[in-house]
């Protein structure tokens, strides 16, 4: 799973776990605000009516019917009550007291109240003020908040993902930044370029460093390697030439016995076998080093042309057909020998790998600005793990083929580096292979 979706994720269950845990609390926190403003104005409703029985008195009226009175609004939810209690003188005038009771408003009615209970006295006679308020609404205000709760919580979850996605983008930008230029753009350890990525965040600008010290290392490891190669490719091929000169002598010398002709000869083979090879590594090392010159152009289909004739001997016997259907395309600034040997090596690892009375198609055709070369045989085909392989230097896709030291397809992968062309490999095995090729019109 990838940091930025990780980075949503986590921040919207952590907002959800926010909000629902605030979603629990609030009713209770809802109920402690309605009842302390319910108590704020029974207290009001008391202090307001102990004034008026202070100023007025008690009606006279209602003296006579046990001087007690029940007051209700028509929609049953207040009511006030002023009945006398005992003068036992166990009544506190300074204290009220709130409690939820269940009050019959009238025959058969009951509903629940906030009631404040106040004792005064008036004229001797200690009295017990009743105000209350209906609590009823409490209930459906808690599940109202709890509903409107649970609504806003996914709303702010829903937009919150939206902005996070939105921040963590920009907030990862440098990191893409660092992957696109510094590694998927770096073909090879000595194309990298030593620029930093702007970035605020300390860990990308570490990373961005930590890339280029890395970088930096490696290029010194191949550059010394490619230096050890040229060397001793040069140092190897003069003692190698003064070595065949003189067997070349030995054969032909008419004092040479023919059975030490024979093994002399055996033994130009493995000097010629071993020449090869350092020729190839010291083509593979100067192309690595840049010292072609690519101020050329190639017409594709020409540079194919010529490569097929020149194995078309070898093909045919093994009977092996090869058709090719090529569109022109002119291919520049490149090495056209270059070219020619990349092209020739693919199709000489066609005819090698193929079956007998196989056939190896060849199809080049523009494809907008590009131009795309296929070339697939009915060979014996590359098992997939050793696809990742076959452009390592001295690794034989055939461990029976002796003639093959594995160099061919890693002088291919270095020619098309060096001039900016991709190439592919689709391969099954017992069917053939398919090596695909992309010319880029501009490689500047």
């Amino acid at each position: 799973m990838r940091l930025q979706l990780k980075f949503v994720i986590y921040n919207a269950l952590s907002k959800a776990l926010i909000i629902g845990a605030f979603a629990l609390l609030l009713p209770a926190i809802a109920e402690q605000v309605v009842y302390k403003h319910i108590d704020s104005r029974l207290e009001a409703r008391r202090d307001l009516i102990l004034k008026k029985i202070k100023l007025g008195g008690l009606d006279q009226a209602l003296l006579e019917e046990d001087c007690s009175f029940d007051d209700y609004n028509i929609f049953k939810e207040e009511f006030i009550s002023i009945q006398p209690i005992s003068n036992d003188g166990a009544h506190n005038p300074d204290s009220s007291v709130f409690s939820n009771e269940i009050w019959n408003i009238d025959e058969g009615n009951q509903q629940e109240h906030r009631v404040i209970r106040q004792p005064f006295l008036y004229d001797n006679q200690w009295y017990e003020l009743n105000i209350g308020e209906g609590v009823s609404a409490i209930e459906q205000l808690k599940r109202t908040i709890v509903t409107f709760s649970l609504y806003s919580m996914a709303l702010i979850v829903l937009i919150s993902v939206f902005f996070d996605l939105g921040f963590s983008r920009l907030l990862l930008r440098p990191f893409y930044l660092i992957v696109d230029k510094k590694l998927r753009r770096t073909n090879s350890p000595m194309q990298f370029h030593f620029h930093k990525i702007k970035s605020t965040t300390y860990e990308f600008a570490y990373l961005d460093e930590s890339i280029d010290n890395l970088m930096k290392k490696i290029q010194d490891a191949f550059n010394i390697e490619r230096e050890f190669i040229s060397n001793v490719s040069h140092e190897l091929l003069t003692p190698l030439s003064i070595l065949k000169s003189r067997l070349e002598n030995i054969v032909a010398d008419p004092s040479t016995p023919e059975h030490v002709s024979l093994k002399v000869m055996e033994s130009q083979k493995t000097i010629h076998r071993l020449s090869r090879i350092i020729r190839a590594l010291l083509m593979i090392s100067r192309i690595e080093n840049e010292q072609y010159l690519k101020d050329e152009k190639a017409e594709l289909k020409s540079v194919i042309n010529e490569a097929v004739d020149e194995l078309e001997d070898r093909a045919q016997s093994r009977n092996i057909s090869i058709s090719q259907q090529t569109e022109n395309f002119q291919y520049q600034p490149c090495n056209r020998s270059l070219i020619y040997t990349m092209i020739f090596n693919l199709v000489n690892n066609a005819i090698k790998y193929n079956k007998d009375n196989g056939s190896i198609d060849i199809s080049g055709k523009v494809s907008g600005n590009d131009y795309v070369l296929e070339i697939k045989d009915t060979g014996c085909g590359i098992d997939k793990s050793q696809i990742e392989h076959i452009f390592t230097r001295f690794k034989k896709l055939n461990k029976d083929d002796d003639n093959s030291f594995g160099l061919g397809l890693p002088i291919v992968k270095t020619i098309a580096e060096f001039h900016r062309i991709d190439i592919s490999v689709q391969s099954t095995l017992n069917e053939g292979s398919t090596f695909r090729l992309v010319f880029r019109k501009s490689t500047v």
